[in-house]
C-alpha cells in the first residue's frame, strides 16, 4: 500500500526533526517527548496531512515512535497520501 510507503515515512521524520529540533535523532527507537512538545509534533501532523487527530485518541501512544506514527497515520490517510 501507498501509504505505508518510505514516502510517508520520509516526511513523517522530517516533520518530527523541525518540530523537536535537537531532541530529535533519527537512530532514537523512542521519542521522549514533553507534553508541550507532542502537542507540537500533533499539530504539525495534523497540518501536513490535512487530518484531525481526537483528543481521545492515545496520543502518548501515538506518538511514542516514529513507527507508531506512521502506522496511525497510514489507518486516517486515503491511499495516496503520501505522495509519489
Amino acid at each position: 500500500m501507498l501509504k505505508t510507503s518510505a514516502a510517508l515515512r520520509e516526511r513523517v521524520m522530517e516533520i518530527a526533526a523541525r518540530v523537536l529540533g535537537d531532541q530529535y535523532e533519527p537512530s532514537q527507537l523512542r521519542l521522549e517527548l514533553t507534553s508541550l512538545k507532542m502537542l507540537e509534533l500533533i499539530v504539525a501532523l495534523e497540518d501536513e496531512f490535512g487530518i484531525q487527530i481526537s483528543e481521545d485518541a492515545p496520543l502518548a501512544r501515538i506518538t511514542s515512535s516514529i513507527d507508531t506514527i506512521v502506522k496511525y497515520l497510514a489507518s486516517m490517510l486515503p491511499a495516496g497520501a503520501a505522495g509519489p
